[in-house]
């Protein structure tokens, strides 16, 4: 199963493919950031009064999770519940897949594509499952306020954790593979340059009468 995902990713990766998955994730950063949509975290934060969601925090416990849904009050919490079932489900799909398809590029014009290095490509999908579990969690704990469901609150903790984990990890590797890329492109870059002039230095040397001469 994994190995399928990974070759599907490795052939269809692509400029077009990138660019699309970009955009739509770009867009759905600004629905949830930069307008004042229901299910916006601004829209949120009025709600709150400035307690900051748990999904950008680097970790919470259940009571601060409780107290969130206390300040957040019905209305809030039900934007909340909104942002998790509509843009939040789909941007974690869509970050995912750009890294993977971004690091997949570059992979597959580095290493044969059985390498063991191309199950790099699987890291950000992991990082956006986490997320997606993380969202379902919280959906859970929301629509069971004002009961408590410790342990899931929890288990988002940790899938929080292993977002955020993985997130850096997953940037610094990619950093890593685009360097390399550029320096053996540079270098190949060199190398065809320096063709193309012997080449043409071998063609002038042909054409030039002295040359001939000499030869003889």
């Amino acid at each position: 199963m994994l190995k399928k995902i990974r070759s599907f990713i490795q052939q269809k990766t692509g400029r077009p493919a990138i660019l699309l998955l970009l955009s739509v994730t770009l867009l759905l950063m600004f629905l949830m950031n930069g307008t004042r949509l229901p299910f916006s975290n601004p829209t949120i934060a009025e709600h709150s009064g400035g307690v900051p969601i748990l999904d950008m925090r680097l970790s919470f416990s259940p009571d601060d999770a409780y107290e969130l849904f206390s300040a957040l009050g019905k209305e809030g919490r039900r934007a909340y519940l909104l942002l998790h079932l509509l843009p939040d489900m789909l941007f974690p799909i869509g970050y995912a897949l750009v890294f993977a398809f971004i690091s997949a590029w570059f992979l597959v014009r580095l290493f044969p594509l059985d390498h063991h290095l191309q199950w790099m490509i699987l890291i950000p999908l992991v990082s956006g499952l986490a997320d997606l579990m993380e969202n379902l969690s919280l959906v859970v704990c929301n629509l069971a306020y004002p009961g408590r469901i410790d342990w899931l609150v929890q288990l988002a903790r940790v899938l929080n954790n292993v977002k955020f984990g993985l997130l850096p990890v997953g940037a610094v590797l990619l950093s890593v593979i685009v360097v390399i890329w550029f320096v053996q492109y540079r270098e190949r870059a060199r190398r065809n340059h320096e063709s193309v002039m012997i080449g043409k230095y071998s063609a002038c040397s042909s054409d030039d009468p002295r040359g001939r001469r000499n030869r003889r």
